[in-house]
């Protein structure tokens, strides 16, 4: 996804300020997070449970602006007066923006999180939570981006469930696999990665709009 393409107009600038207030709202919402969890010190299911939450909440307001955007266009008479059927759909383009800094939003929270590690643990382990972990925060970044792009109520929730489910596994089995198992693991999540990806990129081919259906 390329935030600079997708931006109604082509304003590569408009592309840029949002990209990088989405990198710093995922870093700010990381220790917003460490803070809750802190203060909660809840189980893994929790913990999990939390973060899982935070990234629905910032799909959740992507689909609050577009809903906002739609909600303009159809309350905004054409040239006729009237409003049109067709100039009330939020175009392709703002669409895509949205789920593109909902997921660097997610990406930065990835990375904010991996920086912290090292930093605390300046050890060679980093290399393989960044092929095990680091995948995780991306692969259900992308599952809500299908979610939503989806348009329907059903496969939201669908994949909402799989990314809970998918971060609450890898968690739980990290603590009974050996350090040389973490490589392939962390190899198979990438290729899921590579996966989401090519099918997201499919997904947005085809177009989609935010527009749930009942």
């Amino acid at each position: 996804m390329n935030s600079c393409r997708v931006f109604s107009g082509g304003s590569a600038h408009a592309a840029a300020l949002a990209a990088a207030a989405a990198v710093a709202a995922g870093a700010g919402l990381f220790f917003l997070i460490r803070l809750l969890e802190g203060f909660v010190r809840g189980s893994m299911e929790v913990n999990v449970l939390i973060e899982e939450g935070a990234k629905i909440l910032v799909f959740l307001a992507a689909l609050t602006v577009s809903r906002f955007a739609v909600l303009r266009r159809l309350l905004q008479p054409d040239d006729s007066g009237s409003a049109s059927g067709s100039e009330a759909r939020l175009p392709a383009a703002l669409t895509v923006a949205l789920s593109t800094s909902a997921f660097l939003c997610i990406g930065s929270f990835g990375i904010a999180e991996n920086i912290l590690f090292f930093l605390s643990f300046p050890t060679g382990s980093v290399y393989g939570r960044l092929l095990y972990s680091f995948p995780i925060h991306l692969n259900t970044a992308l599952l809500y981006c299908l979610g939503f792009l989806s348009g329907r109520i059903l496969r939201v929730g669908l994949f909402l469930g799989l990314g809970f489910l998918y971060h609450l596994g890898l968690n739980r089995l990290s603590l009974d696999l050996p350090r040389a198992a973490v490589y392939p693991v962390g190899i198979v999540n990438v290729v899921i990665l590579l996966l989401l990806y090519w099918r997201l990129r499919l997904k947005i081919a085809l177009g989609s709009t935010f527009v749930i259906k009942e």
